[in-house]
């Protein structure tokens, strides 16, 4: 992401400088994101435990005499569904508005608007990371899984 317009943003000193100004700024453009950081990852935490759980229970345990081939595709399949899941989940978060937008009179969205600030616009400020440690987190049949084909892999093939 360039922080600098045009073609100063090709200068690496200029762009150092200009990525250190902006880290470093606590501005109502800031507050914003970080409470819809917040609020937003809560939403995925909560969304995504409950997920977490239900797919725990659909999927098999791990079953050492399977073959490792079959326990590997049940790891790509749960995957895949969790996937399908995440995508439609982000959807449904995103539905909801940030929890300041509720306070226009709060924050002047024309002058922030006018220096670039983007409604919704920026992913990684949605607290996808925290969330994604708990869907996993809530699967731990999968995770025996990876572990055992991992380790078996390993055992056999290195």
């Amino acid at each position: 992401m360039s922080y600098v317009p045009g073609n100063k943003s090709e200068d690496p000193k200029v762009h150092f400088e200009a990525g250190i100004k902006d880290f470093t700024r606590l501005d109502t453009v800031r507050l914003i994101n970080i409470s819809g950081s917040i609020q937003y990852g809560i939403l995925y935490c909560i969304v995504f435990f409950f997920i977490g759980i239900l797919l725990h229970a659909i999927f098999p345990v791990l079953n050492k005499s399977d073959p490792l081939l079959n326990i590997f595709l049940w790891i790509i399949l749960q995957s895949v569904v969790i996937i399908i899941i995440t995508f439609y989940i982000e959807k449904f978060v995103q539905i909801f508005p940030g929890i300041l937008t509720f306070f226009p009179k709060s924050f002047n969205m024309d002058e922030l608007l006018a220096n670039g600030f983007i409604p919704y616009g920026i992913d990684e400020y949605k607290g996808n990371m925290a969330a994604s440690l708990i869907l996993i987190g809530t699967q731990y049949n999968l995770l025996n899984k990876v572990e055992y084909v991992t380790t078996e892999f390993s055992k056999r093939y290195l």
